[in-house]
């Protein structure tokens, strides 16, 4: 299905009649009068977190490419291919092998940038260059600042200037400033990730100056449509109130479907695993020296019929015949599933927490929300499955909390708005979200029935992502005789479904929400 929004002031007409004329958009791009109207293609995609395989709702790398490279071949001078981000973790296909094959994939396509997502660093650095290494196209973060110079981080270009169809296009990335906390402190902590607007602004003007054409900003930013108003909200949307000569905004992050117009601005994110595509159709005038029309449309995808890729398939296959061996290993079995939402305490998070706490030693355990990313189905588990309910290779870190601390990290993680829910083991909670922030924690008590102990000393142990601050729990970095036990969370819970055979957990009621908050969920 295809959604279209029209905008400008010569609009779909203009282009129709021109195509009708011409005969082809090639056609026109290349025998056109001088001083006609050209028109630009940009084809994006954002979040496609390593879907690479066709899977229930899924299209899979190589239908997705194969409908990039046939939009491509209908504008084939004119045409923009780009990423908002967020490609390569999230699965065991593209975890394995650390995103090389979605690289690959992406080399293939013939991709022209990509935007840093958060989720880039999520292999560190070292991984993070050798990923850019094998890549055919520039990764971008205008704001992107890394402390020890003050200047764009060394591996990133603030922006690429491509010429299409005899335009000049400048292509600005902005990453999201959340990366600073939803991203591994160890890793990113290195860096700032500078305001938006004011980055932006800058690279407009410099680009303007060097008579850059047309300007688009990809970036990693969310935004999501108000149910109620229609109107386009999030970080993107505050940047594009923000800003001044930008033509279009590509965004991501949220894993929305948003398409139309903000302060004049046409802004598009194309959902999330592949199964969209971003299109948008600019018709510069250069008698104007502007775009005078805009077109954009989301094209949901699998579209039925549609043929994957040839080169696209083979490079898959060949992926899953070198990783088949690890991911297809059988661990154990699940009773019933164990599901999982990171804006609750959810079934799986209560299981995983039990687990930390049990193999640490621990009294009291917590895990982020979002760093679990998928259900365990009832039935065969393999570690192909445990990649993509863990794809995040974050360890057990142990820490001594005072009662008082505890209490500070379930108030600022229970039903956090950006984070989502703080997963927990070891303590039963009451919680009461009308209540003033100060107070909602009604009582915690440990597992003998007894109140926490303000003064007492317990023993915690959460994830070395939390435990740097990650996700803003900045509590932890307070804590006493911090250490990091070098055990991987995956492996923790890997070891605990061999061991068990077959897991057989069900929920408890370790937590309750006496008159819920009511707050806008964690994308």
């Amino acid at each position: 299905m295809i959604r279209w929004y029209k905008m400008g002031r010569i609009g779909f007409i203009l282009m129709l009649v021109l195509s009708l004329a011409i005969g082809s958009r090639a056609a026109w791009a290349k025998d056109s009068a001088p001083g006609a109207p050209v028109e630009l293609s940009i084809l994006s995609v954002n979040d496609f977190h390593g879907a690479l395989v066709e899977e229930g709702k899924n299209p899979g790398i190589a239908k997705l490419g194969k409908f990039i490279k046939d939009e491509k071949d209908k504008n084939p001078t004119g045409t923009i291919i780009l990423s908002a981000g967020d490609m390569f973790q999230g699965s065991a296909d593209s975890n394995l092998l650390y995103g090389k094959t979605v690289t690959e994939a992406m080399n293939e396509i013939e991709f022209d940038a990509i935007v840093v997502g958060n989720h880039e660093f999520d292999w560190g650095n070292d991984k993070l260059m050798n990923q850019i290494k094998r890549s055919n196209f520039p990764y971008l973060g205008a704001n992107v600042i890394d402390k020890r110079t003050e200047k764009i981080a060394n591996f990133i270009k603030p922006h690429i200037i491509i010429t299409k169809n005899g335009i000049s296009v400048g292509i600005i990335g902005i990453a999201t400033p959340e990366t600073s906390y939803k991203s591994a402190p160890k890793v990113v902590g290195k860096y700032k990730f500078m305001e938006p607007a004011q980055t932006v602004n800058k690279w407009v003007k410099r680009l303007r100056g060097q008579g850059v054409e047309v300007i688009v900003v990809l970036s990693h930013l969310g935004c999501e449509v108000n149910q109620e108003t229609g109107e386009i909200v999030g970080e993107a949307a505050e940047l594009a109130k923000s800003v001044k000569g930008v033509d279009l905004l590509i965004t991501g992050h949220s894993h929305q479907r948003v398409m139309g117009k903000v302060n004049g601005i046409p802004i598009i994110q194309a959902g999330y695993y592949g199964r969209a595509v971003g299109i948008c159709h600019l018709v510069y005038s250069p008698t104007d020296r502007a775009v005078v029309s805009s077109m954009i449309n989301i094209a949901e995808l699998p579209i039925p019929g549609m043929v994957a890729d040839v080169a696209l398939q083979q490079i898959v296959g060949r992926a899953q015949a070198e990783i088949a061996p690890i991911k297809n290993e059988v661990l154990g079995k699940n009773s019933s599933e164990l599901t999982h939402n990171r804006n609750e305490l959810s079934v799986l998070g209560q299981w995983s927490t039990d687990i930390m706490r049990s193999t640490a030693g621990a009294d009291i355990a917590f895990q982020n929300g979002g760093g679990l990313r998928t259900s365990i189905p009832a039935g065969t588990i393999t570690v192909g499955k445990m990649y993509e309910v863990i794809p995040f290779d974050n360890t057990l870190y142990v820490v001594k909390l005072t009662g008082k601390q505890v209490i500070e990290i379930l108030r600022y993680g229970i039903n956090n708005s950006q984070i989502g829910m703080v997963q927990f083991s070891g303590i039963t909670v009451r919680y009461n979200g009308s209540l003033p922030e100060e107070q909602r924690v009604i009582s915690v008590q440990t597992l003998d029935g007894k109140q926490l102990d303000p003064e007492k000393v317990y023993k915690v142990v959460t994830n070395d992502f939390m435990a740097a601050g990650g996700d803003g729990f900045i509590t932890f970095k307070a804590g006493g005789n911090g250490y990091d036990t070098n055990i991987p969370l995956r492996d923790a819970l890997t070891d605990a479904v061999k061991k068990e055979r077959v897991i057989r957990f069900m929920r408890d009621n370790r937590f309750s929400d006496e008159q819920p908050s009511i707050y806008i969920k964690a994308a």
